[in-house]
């Protein structure tokens, strides 16, 4: 049954912390341990401390043995939506397109970074991930250090829509997933993404609230669309108070998880 269906691990890397889900696999996933990490890092932006700590956690028997699931925090993340062009014919072509939009957006900061491409059907649009090139390199050689299976790496905002997908409206709506000092948001709209932002956020919540609910106001002219559902740490919906009260608050329900569902909540509850 091991060999079959080897354990999985979820992985959150961000600069500020840490966490680790491994579940077994089977006729449903069920948690075997969990694991969180403070990490102390004297660049707020950078990722040598996380992938540190992480190396040192892997190196304990508890930890081997698993296919690793690696979502990493949107610090470190830019996005460009790409609508659906009937004349690019490859992946190759389109990852090119990609590569210039995220250019004219960010400008040379990205110009050596690796692309991410979303898989989508057509006509919907492709979400495109600019992430830096060191830090995905460092993230697979420490997986192949210590003879771990990367399944899959993918930025937290990616991570967190597919989670709670099954509960937003397919189009009218904001989606937003908060982290310490990040917040990033997309419009879903009926073929998929159509904007999408990444800013710094402070302690200043009230503000910030504010400037969800804005996102909310401007998706639709009509009161009963542009809601927006949020993503975040549980505690952060009590600290917003009332400020937050027009915001969708996303919470758990207790559907069937897999690893990377497990991740998330881990995430969002552990502080």
């Amino acid at each position: 049954m091991s060999r079959l269906w080897p354990d999985e691990l979820g992985v959150y890397l961000a600069a500020h912390r840490l966490c680790l889900v491994r579940a077994k696999r089977g006729l449903k996933t069920a948690v075997v341990a969990r694991h969180q990490r403070a990490v102390e890092a004297a660049d707020p932006g950078a990722w040598t401390s996380a992938l540190s700590a992480l190396d040192s956690v892997l190196s304990q028997s508890g930890w081997r043995g698993a296919r690793v699931h690696m979502v990493f925090a949107d610090q470190w993340a830019r996005y460009a939506i790409i609508p659906w062009t009937q004349a690019l014919t490859s992946r190759a072509e389109r990852l090119e397109l990609a590569r210039q939009s995220l250019a004219t957006i960010y400008g040379d900061v990205v110009s050596d970074w690796e692309v991410l491409l979303s898989d989508v059907a057509p006509p919907a649009s492709c979400v495109a991930c600019a992430a830096p090139a060191p830090l995905l390199a460092a993230v697979r050689a420490t997986c192949a250090r210590h003879s771990i299976k990367l399944a899959s790496l993918q930025p937290q905002l990616i991570a967190a829509y597919d989670s709670w997908r099954h509960r937003l409206p397919t189009s009218n709506a904001w989606f937003v997933t908060l982290e310490q000092g990040t917040l990033a948001a997309v419009r879903i709209a009926p073929h998929g993404w159509d904007r999408v932002h990444t800013l710094r956020i402070d302690s200043d919540w009230p503000r910030e609230l504010k400037r969800l609910q804005t996102f909310g106001r401007i998706a639709s002219s009509h009161p009963e669309e542009g809601r927006v559902y949020v993503d975040a740490l549980r505690t952060w919906r009590e600290i917003a108070g009332s400020a937050g009260r027009n915001l969708c608050w996303l919470e758990d329900e207790g559907r069937p998880l897999g690893v990377l569902g497990h991740l998330g909540r881990f995430r969002r509850l552990a502080a």
